[in-house]
């Protein structure tokens, strides 16, 4: 029984191990109206491939509240876009590096590798859920060679969720309004 169990625990680890994800990472995922936050995107890779070469997605989420798109260098090579916002969010972003082995141009190889970051300003109090909609996640298969391979069909999406709640000096006065109705009903 005690074999199985660590046969499970192993496959599991090893599973895991091979996941293509993007992950999202949120600096500060509750704000008040009016305050920011950094969201980060990372793409990972498992398995033996060497690096990332390329990604293709899109934020859904956050209506039009981004400002500051940006690439992470050295996902903002040839051809890259840090996207534009939309009312859904922000599409067409295109991060990607080089790996050139005649040239001597290796990509980096950093598991995960950030590759995109925004600020987020909050316009409405709620429950925000954002998400990631990929078309292209490939990677390098190997250092010395400069094709490169999808991993599309194994991505497992980034996914977060930025509450807004409010601001302190709003809550200030909902307190003292409650505090006067309830001296008038005294």
């Amino acid at each position: 029984m005690k074999k199985a169990f660590a046969l499970v625990a192993v496959a599991g680890v090893a599973a895991a191990a091979s996941a293509q994800s993007i992950t999202m990472s949120i600096a500060d995922a509750t704000l008040a109206v009016g305050e920011s936050t950094t969201v980060t995107l990372s793409a990972g890779y498992g398995g033996t491939d060497y690096a990332i070469a390329g990604v293709a997605t899109s934020v859904i989420g956050g209506g039009d509240n981004w400002s500051d798109l940006a690439l992470i260098a050295p996902m903002a090579g040839p051809g890259t876009s840090a996207g534009a916002t939309s009312g859904n969010g922000v599409d067409g972003i295109i991060a990607g590096q080089l790996n050139f082995p005649p040239a001597m141009i290796y990509a980096d190889a950093t598991n995960p590798i950030a590759f995109w970051s925004a600020t987020y300003t909050a316009s409405a109090e709620g429950v925000f859920d954002l998400s990631t909609d990929t078309s292209k996640f490939d990677v390098y298969v190997a250092r010395d060679r400069s094709t490169s391979e999808s991993r599309l069909a194994d991505l497992q999406e980034g996914a977060g969720t930025i509450t807004v709640v409010p601001a302190p000096a709003s809550l200030a006065l909902l307190g003292l309004g409650g505090l006067a109705a309830a001296r008038r009903r005294r």
